[in-house]
């Protein structure tokens, strides 16, 4: 009672004070709310609204940036396993990016050394076609003597290979004469010219003829080193 009293008291004051100073209604400007029946400006009570009201959007939007918040970091976790598992695959790719490149290098060394080889048979290979493939006997010739002219064989005890390529034309293998024209076989192997060594070393030298001495009996597998043919196709046949 005492406060409604109080109340109407204030509201009877003021209205006087409003009216001699010639302002509107107080009622235009104030509002009665419970529970104390205070009076509050309007503009007040506007303003605490769209403050209550930007709150609840402003904790809206909190809630949503905390979700938001969540969701990154959850994608940060996410994010960093997969940089570590990354990081090992990188590693792993790094280790056979290298190995491969060694690899390369190799490879690229065999190459130069397979393409060198290639050339050096193909040179031997030009220079063995180019070994005339007759011979015209001339005066005081013995197959043992054509046999160890270097671009024949090259060694006297081949000469059972020009033996054997002209039995239409050479009766005695001791016994041959000048302008003969003698086949000089070119397409034997390695084994073939052993196969002769052998047969020749069976065989005494021609009249007149005295092999050279080595201090060593000679074996059908020496080959010496002048015998062209056999190192030619030995050599070629090797690569």
């Amino acid at each position: 009672m005492r406060k409604l009293i109080a109340a109407f008291s204030i509201v009877m004051l003021s209205g006087l004070g409003v009216a001699q100073a010639g302002c509107p209604n107080p009622t235009e400007e104030y509002v009665l709310y419970p529970p104390d029946f205070a009076f509050y400006p309007e503009s007040l009570i506007k303003a605490y609204k769209e403050a209550k009201k930007e709150h609840q959007e402003l904790l809206a939007k909190l809630e949503k940036c905390q979700q938001e918040l969540s969701m990154l970091e959850e994608k940060k976790k996410e994010l960093e396993e997969r940089y570590g598992a990354l990081s090992e695959e990188v590693k792993q790719l790094q280790q056979e990016i290298a190995e491969r490149e060694a690899l390369m290098q190799k490879l690229s060394e065999l190459e130069a050394a397979v393409k060198a080889k290639v050339n050096e048979c193909e040179s031997m290979l030009e220079k063995w076609n180019a070994l005339p493939k007759t011979y015209t006997v001339k005066k005081g010739d013995t197959l043992w003597g054509i046999a160890s002219k270097d671009y024949i064989y090259g060694d006297p005890w081949q000469w059972p290979l020009i033996y054997k390529a002209n039995l239409d034309k050479i009766k005695n293998p001791h016994l041959i004469f000048p302008n003969q024209i003698l086949d000089i076989p070119r397409d034997i192997t390695c084994e073939d010219i052993i196969a002769a060594r052998r047969e020749a070393l069976k065989t005494p030298p021609p009249k007149g003829v005295k092999p050279k001495k080595i201090g060593h009996p000679v074996k059908a597998e020496e080959i010496p080193e002048t015998a062209t043919d056999y190192f030619l196709c030995k050599e070629c046949q090797q690569r």
